[in-house]
């Protein structure tokens, strides 16, 4: 998720949540914001490795993107979630431990 947007989502949360809901806020914005951190870094190596700097690692970089782009979706899908949830209430249940979950709209 683009900075700017994280930022305006996080602002669009009342004040006034308790401690816990504040730390779970946090908590996926780190994780959403580390993400994106990560994949641009990756991605920039890859740019790099194609260019003739490492074509060897290429692929590996390739497919650590992909799984990065992936778990960004699924990331950011659930911090949307959590900002319905902590403005409008519970929306929907959000079974983040359930391993067999998959509905997220984001491809395995």
């Amino acid at each position: 998720m683009h900075p700017h947007r994280l930022q305006q989502l996080v602002a669009s949360v009342p004040e006034g949540i308790g401690a816990d809901e504040r730390a779970r806020l946090l908590a996926h914005v780190r994780a959403s914001d580390g993400c994106r951190v990560r994949a641009e870094r990756v991605r920039a190596e890859l740019q790099q490795a194609l260019s003739g700097d490492g074509a060897d690692r290429a692929v590996d970089l390739a497919v650590e993107l992909d799984g990065l782009e992936r778990v960004q979706q699924r990331l950011d899908r659930r911090l949307v979630t959590l900002v319905e949830e902590l403005t409008h209430g519970r929306v929907h249940p959000v079974r983040y431990n359930d391993p067999m979950t998959y509905d997220d709209g984001v491809p395995a």
